[in-house]
């Protein structure tokens, strides 16, 4: 590799680009904008674009720093993949393979990326601990995630806070690449449902990418042709379609529930609550009305007390109705002084017996189940729903084990956005519970009715616990 011992300002280096792709490098060129998601169907050319991205990353560091040759080389940037074996049996042979050999030479076991002599990129999978533990001192001014859909939340926020090079006194803007396939993860949260300033999603096709030959969308369709929902997203990038293949409750289902008016012959009301676990969780207190949200209380952690005493006025505002509670965790406190102070009380313990054994894992997937279903038929009405609600109902997933259907857990949804779905918790367990409240028709009061043929026996007290 030459050492490039001239003034390294008169190399002009330019990638050849697709629409899209220069669409997304336009973007990351954009001083208002820190993280790209550039991502959808397969062959969108996301990973060769990545390796372009980098080296172009890498020759402005070191134009803008004045960085001469080097024994060793600075460390700027960093590119990975969730599997280390991955990134280098895919990622790192695009890389060779489009990338000039002149400017660089590959060094080591992870890989680094030495550039021109003088700065390096290093690279690797986040399940390597060892990387993972050096993001604490590491000093970027970029990144790129190939295939960023397999990696959890958790394993972003260490690379995330990287962003703070300074070489010979400039400050590197920092810039976070995301390239993705389509599939529930944390990104579709951050970048498309809810996106926060700073963060752009460009959406990738197999289209718009000159380097696949026109054989490549015939094969892609023979391959997944008894997978509509999969040809749909890898071929269209249709991030919604993918979700539903395991989703408990897809996207299109929510937003149906947005368009729906419903003209229930009485008016069922309860609150329901999923109390704060941990310091970053939300409690969440909704009113409902049937299954519109009429109104919502939510705040960080607070003590049992205040939690329950904000359930105890509300319920009493509306007529002594039911009172919800997920008991996981805190919920059990709550129950016990709603109980004392004489309020009617619905404790749902999402990880006790569901009704129906043979069906259902355990309660909290049957309470999923019974949302999904409602929203499937067209029995959920939901106005105006916000954001952060809608996604989190299209997050769990789903699968079978010992042939009964699993609900991923809290835990794990957690790991994987880094954010827990409260929020989704609180409303689901009230439309389960509506089956349990019998209504307020004209001139009467609402009462509840079910609860001796119901998994919970009679009215929740203490002694039950």
């Amino acid at each position: 590799m030459t050492q490039m011992n001239g003034d390294v300002r008169t190399i002009q280096w330019k990638p050849v680009l697709t629409a899209k792709q220069t669409l997304a490098w336009d973007a990351l060129e954009r001083p208002d904008v820190r993280e790209v998601l550039y991502g959808g169907a397969k062959g969108g050319g996301k990973s060769v674009f990545g390796c372009f991205w980098c080296l172009h990353k890498v020759l402005e560091i070191v134009k803008v720093c004045d960085i001469g040759p080097r024994l060793h080389p600075i460390p700027v940037g960093f590119m990975g993949r969730k599997r280390g074996v991955d990134f280098t049996n895919t990622t790192l042979e695009t890389w060779k393979r489009f990338i000039p050999q002149e400017y660089y030479e590959i060094r080591g076991k992870p890989a680094e990326i030495i550039v021109l002599g003088r700065v390096k990129i290093l690279t690797g999978g986040l399940d390597n601990s060892e990387i993972v533990n050096k993001f604490n001192s590491a000093e970027y001014a970029f990144f790129f995630l190939d295939q960023a859909e397999e990696v959890d939340a958790g394993q972003i926020g260490e690379l995330r806070a990287t962003f703070r090079l300074i070489v010979n006194g400039t400050k590197i803007p920092g810039k976070g690449l995301f390239t993705a396939n389509p599939a529930p993860s944390f990104l579709k949260d951050e970048f498309i449902l809810n996106p926060t300033p700073g963060r752009l999603f460009i959406q990738a096709l197999p289209t718009d990418n000159h380097y696949l030959g026109p054989e490549y969308i015939a094969v892609l369709k023979d391959a997944f042709r008894n997978r509509p929902e999969l040809l749909k997203a890898y071929l269209e990038g249709s991030w919604d379609c993918l979700g539903g293949f395991n989703q408990v409750i897809r996207d299109a289902w929510v937003a149906n529930a947005g368009r729906i008016t419903q003209y229930p012959p009485a008016v069922k009301k309860l609150i329901t609550c999923d109390p704060a676990r941990y310091g970053d969780d939300e409690t969440v207190i909704y009113y409902l009305e049937n299954t519109q949200i009429k109104e919502a209380v939510v705040y960080g952690k607070k003590d049992l007390m205040h939690t329950a005493n904000v359930l105890h006025v509300l319920s009493h505002k509306h007529g002594g109705c039911l009172v919800v509670v997920d008991v996981c965790g805190l919920g059990a406190g709550v129950v016990d002084r709603l109980v004392e102070m004489g309020d009617d009380v619905l404790p749902i313990d999402n990880a006790g017996k569901a009704s129906d054994t043979e069906k259902y894992y355990n309660l909290r997937s049957e309470v999923w189940c019974t949302a999904a279903d409602m929203f499937a038929d067209g029995d959920v009405e939901l106005k105006n729903v916000e954001p952060q609600l809608r996604g989190q109902l299209a997050t769990p997933t789903y699968e079978f084990r010992n042939g009964r259907i699993l609900i991923e857990s809290k835990a794990d949804i957690k790991q994987r956005l880094g954010r827990s779905p409260d929020r989704a918790d609180a409303y689901v367990n009230g439309l389960y519970a509506l089956q349990f409240v019998e209504g307020e028709l004209v001139g009467e009061r609402d009462g509840y009715e079910g609860f001796e043929d119901s998994i919970y026996d009679g009215r929740y007290s203490a002694m039950a616990m």
